[in-house]
């Protein structure tokens, strides 16, 4: 019988470590299965600061040297858009700096295209809508006169 606790999600580790909540939800990260999933969050939907908020939490959580993004390609596996980073890190190995790359995998499919229109939005359009369709009917009623 195990009785570990599971792993708590990058989520809570980063809220829990920081005290700071993103708007993600997911794995760790490493993978394109185990990816980061960044939450739609109107009125913006900046995907890619939240995603280098996650790789500056997981700098720091790690203690890294530093950290530099360089490759990014887009993914689309299953039905889901992923952003897959490729970054170099360097790390602190017993006294010596040591640079390696690593991928890092978000699921970017609920921010990735056409912003979502919100009810005030809906609401602006019908407005318009209505407001042509009465001057549309003026113009027609005044020329059959």
């Amino acid at each position: 019988m195990n009785n570990q606790s599971p792993m708590p999600s990058i989520k809570e580790i980063i809220f829990q470590v920081f005290g700071v909540s993103l708007p993600i939800r997911g794995g760790m990260g490493n993978s394109m299965e185990n990816a980061v999933i960044i939450e739609r969050s109107l009125p913006f939907n900046d995907y890619v600061s939240i995603e280098h908020e996650v790789l500056n939490f997981i700098a720091k959580g790690r203690d890294l040297h530093s950290w530099q993004k360089v490759g990014q390609q887009l993914l689309f596996e299953n039905g889901k858009t992923y952003d897959k980073l490729l970054v170099t890190v360097v790390i602190n190995q017993n006294g010596k700096l040591v640079q390696q790359t690593e991928n890092h995998y978000f699921d970017i499919t609920e921010c990735f295209g056409p912003e979502k229109e919100t009810q005030s939005d809906e609401d602006k359009k019908l407005a318009d809508m209505k407001l042509f369709l009465e001057k549309l009917n003026e113009a027609i009623e005044g020329k059959g006169e």
